[in-house]
């Protein structure tokens, strides 16, 4: 009888490592199931120096799902194998989605002192939920404000691989027609000092602010109003305006965006009811001054009106409602998706960051099912 051959050599930690470093960062299931081979792959996983590695070596956070604000409550909608912890949205509504947290706003019976109304800051990947000090007194007209959620280090050069878990702000903007000593003002929100800033005000300008997604470019964010756009400058702490040419005011929603350069623009749908046969409507949407023609499935050559509701920068993905489902529009590789059945959304918040295991549940898990720990 033959003598059976001798096992194959191991991998040597080092390829396995390499290996694990190429699971696509959209599908962290994958790495769940990695931990769970052995305790070799275990501790290759668990090591700092991989996750710092594995976020250097994909850089651009993916996105693991995205925010439904539709009527006074929010869904996350995942579009990856992560699934957000429960959390209480019932009568929350998303304001903002960036750096690896959402910005929430607990909504009260009554719109009109909605800055009495209680935010919070919440972790998807984690299920931390910060609350925030109640800004008072109330600042702006109860419907021209808008907030924003971002690291700390923003203004430092941070590259937001792995931010969400330090010091973090929020910005808040707004307006009043009844304010007498401010047109437009700001409060920031500091986690460090877990407080409000002292009003920064801009009476020499005035305009309705939408409450729509905001861009952060550079070193400034930017905020949607009904003529304008609201800059706040992060390092002089200053605000200003960019009057829009009046066109923009026929273009009906057209959602901020930030550039590859570091720039502002601003996209819109310039034609969506076009049918072109074959259950799909043609769209030509404009992005900074040039068309991008596309194509969405459709029902029976049925119109499907569309609305841009949000973007995903970094990764130039467009949200788009329409009345059989919610999709995205990916300018990069010229694709389009159905991200959702449900085809309720006033605004979409695209939630980027980079998902490791909780590792607790993953040596739980081993427990229960006696997985092999050669």
């Amino acid at each position: 009888m033959a003598p059976r051959p001798a096992p194959p050599a191991a991998l040597m930690d080092e390829l396995v490592e390499e290996i694990l470093l190429r699971i696509p960062p959209d599908d962290p299931a994958r790495l769940l199931r990695a931990v769970l081979v052995c305790k070799r792959w275990r501790r290759i996983v668990s090591d700092p120096r991989f996750r710092r590695r594995f976020r250097e070596f994909h850089r651009t956070p993916p996105m693991l799902g995205f925010l439904r604000n539709h009527g006074r409550a929010s869904s996350f909608v995942s579009t990856s194998s992560f699934r957000a912890p429960p959390a209480d949205r019932v009568n929350s509504r998303a304001i903002d989605a960036r750096h690896g947290r959402v910005l929430l706003q607990s909504r009260g019976p009554s719109d009109r002192k909605p800055w009495e109304d209680a935010f919070h800051v919440w972790d998807p990947t984690t299920g931390e939920r910060r609350k925030l000090p109640v800004l008072l007194p109330g600042p702006v007209y109860p419907w021209s404000w808008n907030a924003a959620v971002l690291c700390a280090a923003a203004t430092e050069g941070c590259e937001h691989l792995d931010c969400h878990r330090g010091p973090l702000l929020v910005v808040f903007v707004g307006s009043g027609k009844d304010v007498e000593t401010s047109a437009m003002c700001a409060h920031v929100y500091s986690s460090e000092s877990d407080s409000w800033s002292q009003q920064i005000s801009a009476p020499q300008f005035s305009d309705d602010i939408r409450l729509e997604p905001s861009a952060l470019a550079e070193n400034a964010l930017y905020f949607r109003c009904m003529h304008s756009v609201l800059k706040y400058d992060l390092a002089t702490r200053e605000l200003s305006l960019i009057v829009l040419p009046e066109k923009c005011f026929l273009w009906g929603r057209a959602p901020l965006m930030a550039t590859e350069d570091g720039g502002l623009g601003l996209a819109y749908i310039r034609s969506s009811n076009c049918t072109c046969g074959r259950g799909r409507l043609a769209l030509t949407m404009v992005q900074d001054g040039q068309a991008k023609s596309l194509s969405l499935p459709a029902h029976d050559n049925t119109l499907v009106p569309m609305v841009l509701t949000g973007f995903a920068h970094g990764l130039d993905v467009f949200f788009v409602r329409t009345s059989v489902g919610i999709f995205t529009i990916d300018l990069k590789s010229i694709s389009v998706t159905k991200v959702c059945e449900e085809s309720c959304c006033d605004e979409s918040f695209p939630y980027m960051s980079f998902c490791t295991p909780a590792l607790g549940a993953a040596f739980a898990e081993v427990s229960r099912t006696g997985t092999s720990n050669a």
